[in-house]
C-alpha cells in the first residue's frame, strides 16, 4: 500500500466516525454485554448500529462481544453497612453505589472481577471506598458526601501504599484512581504519574506481570497474591493501558514500558484469559502509542523536530494495526481508534527545520479534520450514553487536545482561510465549531470548578478576544520549550501561550461590578450588550488564567529518560 493510499484510508476512517457503528454487522443472536450481565432479554433495535431497547432507555453502552464473560455476580444479600471515619453508609447506599459503578464505569475499565461489596471490602477496604467515590461522580453531590469521600479516600490511598506489600485490591484501587482521578487535580498536581510508578513496582514484586494469580515457589510468602489468573491478567492489562495513557497526556515517557509476553499473548489471542473487545482495543492502541512514543523521543534526541515522513510511516503502520481491530467494534471503540490517530497526527506540528510549507499545511488540515471528527463523535456518544461524564479521564485530555488543535488552526494565518471555507461549505460557522470543541471539554466536568471547567473557560476567553491576540502560526506551536513534552507539546504550548498573551493585554485595573438589586436588574441587562461591545475583555474569565495552566518544566530534566 502506498503512502497516499494509506493516508486516504485513515481519512476515510475519520469521516466514518459520524456514520453508524460497524457493530451493525454482528448478527444479533447474541445479547449485548449489559443485558448479559443483568441477565435480562436483549431486544435489539430495528435500526442497524443503534443500541438495544434497554440500553437506549437507560443510556448505557450497547456492545455485542461474544467473548465477554460476566463478572462474578452479586448475591441476593444486601451489603453490610460500613463506616469511613465519622460517616456511616447504609446497606442501601452501598448497594446503590456499587450498582452505579458496575453499570456506568466498570465497562470502560473492567479490572475488578468480583461485584460483591462485602467480598471487595474484605479483600481491601481501600478498593471498596475507591469504587464508592468513583460511583459518586454520577450523583448530585448533595450533603457534602462526595467532598467528604474525596478527602477521606485520598488519605486512605497513601496509608495503604505506605505499608508494603500492597494487595491486588490496592493495585486495582490505584488503577481506578488513575483512570478516574479525584476532581481536585490540577495540571501540575495530578498524582496519576506517581500512582503508575507505584503500580509498576508493585506488579513486578507481586508477580502480576506473569499473568498468574499464585505461584508460591517463586514469591516470598508475604507477597503471595492467592487470586485467580484472570484477576492477575486483567490488572496487568489495566496497568499497561493506563501507564501509556498517562504518559501520552502528561507528555512524559511511560514508566511501564513493559509490554511483555503476557500482553503479547492477549494481543495475539493465544492467552487462555479472554478480555472484552473494548479492553482489547484500548490495549492494542496503548501498545502502538508506546512504540510511537519511543520512536518520536529518539527522533527528538537526534534533531530539532520530527520529519513528516516518520509520522506518515507510523500512520501506515497504524493502518495495519487498525485492521486487527476493525471487526465488530462499537462507536466507543471507534472513538478510541480516532483519538489514537489524533495523538499520532499531532506530531506533524513538530516539523524539522527547513520543512515544506505545502506538506505541513496539508498534514495540519488532515489533523484538524481528525480533531473535529473526535469531537463530534464524542458529543454524539455523550448524547446517547453520557459518554463524556462517565468515560476515563484520558478521554477528557483527548478532548482538550482536539479543542486546542481546532482553535489553533482557526487562528493560524496559513490555515484559517481554507478551514473557514470548509466550514462555510458545510453550512456551519466558526463559532459553532469552536463551541462544539468547548462543549466536548466542558461535558467532562463532574464538579463546579474542576479542571475541565477551568480549561473550557480559558479556551473560551482566548477565542472571544482572538482579534486582539497576536497571530501564531501552527508551525510555531509545540516547538522549542515544549518539544520534550512529546505529543502534548502543541496543546501545552497553546494553553501557556494564550495564558501569557492574555496576561500581557489584561487591563491594568479591572473594577468588579457590584451585584445589582432586584430593581436594578432590568437596567443591568439593558447595558450588558453595550458594555460587551465597548469592552471585549468583559467576557474574559481572568481567574481561569491566573491560577492554573502553567505546567512546563526544564527540558534538561528529561535528558536521561527519553532515550
Amino acid at each position: 500500500m502506498s503512502n497516499g493510499e494509506s493516508r486516504e484510508s485513515l481519512d476515510l476512517l475519520a469521516s466514518a466516525a459520524e456514520q453508524s457503528s460497524p457493530q451493525s454487522r454482528i448478527k444479533r443472536n447474541t445479547a449485548c454485554v449489559s443485558c448479559r450481565d443483568s441477565k435480562v432479554k436483549c431486544n435489539a433495535s430495528t435500526v442497524p448500529g443503534q443500541p438495544c431497547q434497554r440500553c437506549q432507555k437507560l443510556k448505557l453502552r450497547c456492545v455485542v462481544d461474544k467473548s465477554h464473560k460476566r463478572v462474578s455476580k452479586r448475591s441476593g444479600r444486601p451489603a453490610q453497612p460500613r463506616a469511613l471515619k465519622s460517616r456511616v453508609f447504609s446497606s442501601e447506599d452501598i448497594d446503590r453505589y456499587f450498582d452505579q459503578y458496575f453499570e456506568h464505569f466498570h465497562p470502560y475499565f473492567p479490572v475488578v472481577r468480583i461485584r460483591e461489596p462485602d467480598a471487595i471490602y474484605n479483600s481491601g477496604s481501600v478498593l471498596f471506598w475507591v469504587i464508592v467515590v468513583t460511583a459518586c461522580r454520577k450523583s448530585t453531590h448533595e450533603g457534602g458526601i462526595f467532598d467528604f469521600l474525596v478527602d477521606a479516600v485520598r488519605n486512605e490511598i497513601w496509608e495503604s501504599v505506605s505499608d508494603p506489600p500492597v494487595s491486588l485490591a490496592t493495585v486495582n484501587a490505584l488503577l481506578i484512581l488513575s483512570v478516574w482521578p479525584l476532581p481536585t487535580i490540577r495540571f501540575m498536581k495530578d498524582p496519576s504519574p506517581i500512582y503508575v510508578s507505584l503500580l509498576m513496582n508493585s506488579c513486578y514484586i507481586l508477580g502480576i506481570h506473569t499473568g498468574r494469580g499464585d505461584f508460591p515457589t517463586h514469591v516470598y510468602p508475604a507477597y503471595r497474591l492467592s487470586v485467580s489468573d484472570e484477576e492477575a491478567v486483567y490488572s496487568w492489562v489495566g496497568f499497561n493501558v493506563i501507564s501509556q495513557r498517562v504518559s501520552t497526556y502528561s507528555g512524559t515517557p511511560s514508566t511501564g514500558q513493559y509490554f511483555n509476553s503476557t500482553i503479547e499473548s492477549i494481543l495475539d489471542r493465544t492467552s487462555p484469559v479472554k478480555i472484552p473487545m473494548y479492553f482489547y482495543i484500548l490495549l492494542e492502541s496503548a501498545a502502538f502509542l508506546h512504540r510511537v512514543g519511543r520512536t518520536i523521543a529518539a527522533n527528538l534526541e537526534q534533531g530539532k523536530g520530527v520529519s513528516h515522513h516518520v509520522v506518515e510511516q507510523l500512520e501506515e503502520d497504524f493502518q495495519k494495526v487498525q485492521g486487527l481491530m476493525s471487526a465488530g467494534i462499537s462507536e466507543v471503540d471507534q472513538f478510541t481508534i480516532l483519538s489514537t490517530l489524533l495523538e499520532l497526527q499531532v506530531f506533524y506540528f513538530m516539523p524539522m527545520p527547513g520543512f515544506s510549507q505545502e506538506a505541513f499545511k496539508r498534514n495540519a488540515l488532515r489533523c484538524h479534520t481528525t480533531a473535529q471528527s473526535v469531537i463530534r463523535l464524542a458529543l454524539k456518544l455523550n448524547n446517547d450514553i453520557d459518554f463524556l461524564s462517565n468515560s476515563p479521564y484520558f478521554v477528557c485530555r483527548s478532548m482538550l487536545s482536539a479543542g486546542c488543535i481546532v482553535i489553533s488552526a482557526l487562528l493560524s494565518p496559513s490555515t484559517k482561510e481554507v478551514i473557514e471555507r470548509q466550514i462555510q461549505d458545510a453550512g456551519s460557522t466558526l463559532d459553532a465549531v469552536v463551541n462544539e470543541a468547548l462543549a466536548g471539554v466542558r461535558l467532562c466536568s463532574i464538579q463546579d470548578g474542576d479542571l475541565p471547567v477551568r480549561a473550557a473557560k480559558m479556551m473560551e476567553s482566548a477565542w472571544s478576544v482572538r482579534e486582539i491576540l497576536p497571530a501564531t502560526e501552527l508551525s510555531q506551536l509545540g516547538q522549542m520549550d515544549f518539544s520534550h513534552r512529546l505529543g502534548m507539546g502543541l496543546p501545552l504550548d497553546c494553553i501557556r501561550r494564550w495564558k501569557r498573551q492574555m496576561e500581557q493585554i489584561r487591563p491594568d485595573k479591572v473594577t468588579p461590578q457590584p451585584v445589582a438589586a432586584d430593581g436594578a436588574s432590568t437596567a443591568a441587562v439593558a447595558s450588558a450588550a453595550e458594555m460587551l461591545a465597548a469592552d471585549p475583555f468583559s467576557r474574559v474569565d481572568w481567574d481561569a488564567f491566573m491560577k492554573d495552566f502553567d505546567m512546563n518544566f526544564d527540558p534538561a530534566l528529561m535528558d536521561t529518560v527519553v532515550a
